[in-house]
């Protein structure tokens, strides 16, 4: 399964219990689609960094989800065809976090062996000292 970050923004004037029904609307869709979401946090309401229809500022919804490019098509699919929503993005990130991984578990192996190898200018020093 593919792991993907769904960010939208709401009209700022829609109704916090139409918000939630929206996000519960949106959530059901994953699940019927295959996928599941595996993290949700609403944002609130910010200030948009540009003027998006007509708007200036923008109730932000953030989904982690698990899937295929089917399950997220389906999501993007109700996304658009919903009014309240003015703006959205997804991102696939599964590939970027595996790479991440791989690099960390690379520094860390590197930083390891550091720790372990004997240092022989050390050594050399304390027998230049001892001869003087």
């Amino acid at each position: 399964m593919r792991v993907y970050e769904v960010i939208f923004i709401i009209r700022p004037d829609v109704p916090e219990a139409e918000v939630d029904s929206l996000v519960e609307q949106m959530q059901q869709g994953v699940t019927g689609a295959g996928g599941e979401v595996a993290k949700l946090e609403k944002w609130g309401k910010r200030p948009l960094a540009y003027q998006v229809a007509g708007q200036r500022e923008g109730i932000y919804v953030f989904f982690e989800v698990n899937g295929t490019g089917d399950t997220l098509r389906e999501l993007e699919r109700r996304l658009k065809v919903t009014e309240s929503v003015i703006k959205m993005l997804s991102v696939r990130v599964d590939e970027e976090r595996t790479r991440l991984a791989k690099l960390r578990h690379r520094r860390e192996h590197r930083a390891a062996r550091r720790q372990h190898k004997p240092h022989s200018s050390a050594s050399g020093s304390a027998e230049a000292s001892a001869r003087t």
